[in-house]
């Protein structure tokens, strides 16, 4: 199967499937810096948008699964009081979210931990299940794909404005202006763009991590095809947690940076949450 390409890949071949992806094409909705590197590569099938789309819904169904043994799990409570003392999907699932909590919970306290953790840690499970799935033979990351990673982004940046004008009011607006009023004309358009590209910036580091992954995995497995690559696929299971792990720390800063902002009106207030700020 050429690199980076998926069993979804010739699943967009079939005649209902192919037809609504032409119609797509007609609406120019599937253009993406992924398709394009594809196309400058020259392979015969170049991923498009439904193709990713369908990565990211099998994505969706494993996380669905591992969810459902996990609250199997749970349910009885007798059982779930012990570890299971070896890896199932309900250890990893709890593992996984405990590892986020505790990352949520050094940078914004206990209590904004929960609030944020249905966010942070849907993000956190999307972007693993999706980068690992690139490690699998005949399979693609959904992340390598510019708007599965862009529409994560967007996420973010609706969630980080959203809180820090619940949190402050219209007050959390007055950052934007700088910490002077003379500096204003020039501080807005500067916080404006630079707001503007965080999404942006998360989406593209994301995805081109992920397509390079991809692609030197797949690469090494067809040059060493009767040997399993142990070594690139270690590197390959590295960068999918490091990356799962970036895209879920500076969103949590990006968070934490909104709710706090004007939080710090007190004689104390620039050193309130320095530990957070620390980790």
């Amino acid at each position: 199967m050429p690199d980076h390409t998926s069993w979804f890949t010739y699943l967009m071949t079939l005649p209902g499937l192919h037809a609504l992806e032409e119609a797509v094409e007609h609406m120019g909705l599937n253009r993406s810096i992924a398709h394009t590197s594809e196309a400058m590569l020259n392979h015969p099938h170049a991923p498009v948008t439904l193709e990713f789309t369908g990565l990211a819904i099998f994505a969706i169904l494993l996380i669905l699964l591992f969810a459902v043994a996990t609250r199997a799990r749970i349910a009885q409570t007798d059982k779930a009081l012990l570890p299971e003392g070896k890896l199932t999907m309900a250890s990893f699932t709890e593992n996984f979210v405990e590892a986020f909590y505790g990352l949520l919970k050094d940078a914004l306290g206990a209590k904004d931990a929960k609030h944020f953790l249905p966010i942070i840690g849907t993000c956190a499970l999307f972007i693993f299940f999706s980068n690992v799935l690139g490690l699998l033979p005949g399979f693609a990351p959904a992340t390598s794909n510019f708007n599965v990673t862009f529409a994560c982004g967007l996420v973010v940046f609706i969630t980080t404005h959203l809180y820090g004008l619940k949190r402050n009011g219209v007050v959390y607006l007055k950052h934007f202006l700088g910490p002077v009023w003379w500096l204003a004309p020039l501080m807005l358009p500067l916080e404006i763009i630079s707001h503007i590209a965080r999404p942006i910036t998360l989406a593209i580091r994301l995805m081109v991590n992920m397509f390079v992954d991809h692609l030197v995995v797949s690469v090494f497995t067809v040059l060493v095809a009767l040997v399993l690559p142990v070594p690139i696929m270690l590197m390959g299971v590295l960068v999918v947690t490091v990356q799962t792990y970036v895209f879920c720390l500076l969103s949590t800063v990006y968070i934490q940076m909104a709710i706090e902002h004007h939080d710090d009106h007190g004689p104390q207030g620039d050193h309130a949450h320095a530990p957070a700020v620390a980790h």
